[in-house]
């Protein structure tokens, strides 16, 4: 301890409490220096293990957006899918339908009426006539045949016997629409006897002889049968 802090030498006292004043402070810098050395690559390790701020905001910024966003369940995305859809069907529109054109009805003077039926029968017994109106008008045209715009009449000479006007009911209502040269057709059936008007008939009996049944359509021409009472 005496050589410590009294040091022994030829040289002065001073020189040798410099020279361990120098060597300590070597010491004392050369340990900071490795202190300082150790702390700074602590600090390092320490920082790069540590991540950054931009990286540790990101990451949760994105995952609660998208969590937060529920998906549609299937049910949904159908109705969705259909009020979508449902602008664009109101938008189509049908085709419109063809106007008709109305059948006018055919001219008279453009219909051929015929008539057939028995030419001999006996006196008394009933006869069945088959009439028929053509269209000769070249074009579809509606006929209407009623008691009031047909007629089978009988005659003989001037004598009137049967006329389908005492009961227009006889004559059966048809409405056609008739193509050209096409006909509408029905039957009527005389009974051999008398008539008289609201559908009676008269007590006599017509004679043997000769008689004219004639079919009349209103504007057409009449068109007759011959036939023999016996």
């Amino acid at each position: 301890m005496s050589s410590v802090l009294h040091p022994v030498g030829p040289e002065p006292p001073q020189t040798y409490w410099v020279r361990r004043i120098l060597v300590l402070a070597s010491v004392i810098l050369v340990v900071a220096v490795v202190a300082a050395l150790i702390m700074n690559r602590s600090n390092s390790v320490a920082v790069s293990a540590t991540p950054t701020p931009v990286a540790s905001t990101a990451a949760p910024s994105a995952t609660p957006a998208a969590s937060t966003t529920p998906k549609p369940s299937p049910a949904t995305a159908k109705k969705t899918a259909q009020a979508k859809a449902k602008p664009a069907q109101a938008s189509v529109r049908p085709p419109a339908k063809p106007t008709r054109v109305p059948v006018l009805a055919c001219p008279g003077d453009q219909l051929r009426a015929t008539l057939t039926g028995k030419t001999r029968l006996k006196v008394g017994k009933s006869n069945k006539f088959e009439i028929s109106l053509i269209n000769g008008s070249g074009q579809t045209c509606r006929v209407a045949v009623t008691g009031s715009s047909f007629e089978l009449k009988i005659y003989s000479g001037t004598d009137r016997i049967w006329s389908s006007d005492d009961c227009t009911k006889a004559v059966r209502k048809i409405t056609e629409n008739v193509k050209a040269e096409r006909a509408v057709a029905w039957k009527m059936t005389w009974d051999g006897r008398r008539s008289r008007e609201n559908c009676k008939r008269r007590p006599e009996i017509p004679r043997a002889g000769t008689y004219f049944a004639t079919a009349q359509f209103t504007g057409a021409k009449p068109v007759q049968l011959r036939m023999i009472l016996r």
